[in-house]
């Protein structure tokens, strides 16, 4: 990634067989492009010289969801910031995940209003798997930078809204 204090991580585990329906590989490199695209928008500078991680989870929730504050390690001097995608089983959307035998593709997380900034994923808006999960990536990047971060009493967002 051309900016070396931004990185951005994928988890996956929480969804039971995601890879076999879902490239994410290819998904996680337009992801990559997509925040290089958006980082001169971002008043970095606020940062005072510490870096952002960027944890994107695909789970079964019922929003999509982002933190509206970083959370600190201050001894790397790093600002974390967890992102949590839906994932659709079958009955959700077309091009969902069947699922296992328990009758679900995971363990359900219901996403709190209190804590995160909240979007409707809107399965019927796109026909794959690939195509949502971009989609609602991007979604969940936007909204969090659109509505801003908390860090030490500034705000880290877009600048030219």
């Amino acid at each position: 990634m051309k900016y070396e204090r931004f990185k951005f991580h994928t988890r996956t585990h929480e969804i039971t067989g995601l890879y076999p329906y879902a490239d994410m590989y290819s998904i996680e490199k337009e992801i990559n492009t997509y925040f290089e695209s958006i980082f001169p928008r971002i008043n970095t500078e606020d940062l005072s010289g510490w870096s952002l991680a960027f944890f994107i989870y695909y789970r079964c929730t019922d929003f999509i969801a982002i933190d509206k504050q970083f959370t600190r390690c201050s001894l790397d001097k790093e600002c974390e910031i967890s992102m949590y995608i839906p994932i659709p089983d079958n009955r959700q959307a077309p091009y969902g995940i069947p699922p296992i035998d328990d009758g679900s593709i995971g363990s359900f997380h219901p996403a709190i209003e209190k804590i995160w900034h909240l979007a409707e994923p809107e399965y019927d808006q796109y026909v794959s798997l690939d195509q949502y999960v971009l989609a609602a990536t991007i979604k969940a990047i936007d909204l969090g930078f659109s509505q801003g971060f908390t860090f030490y009493r500034k705000k880290i967002k877009f600048q030219d809204l």
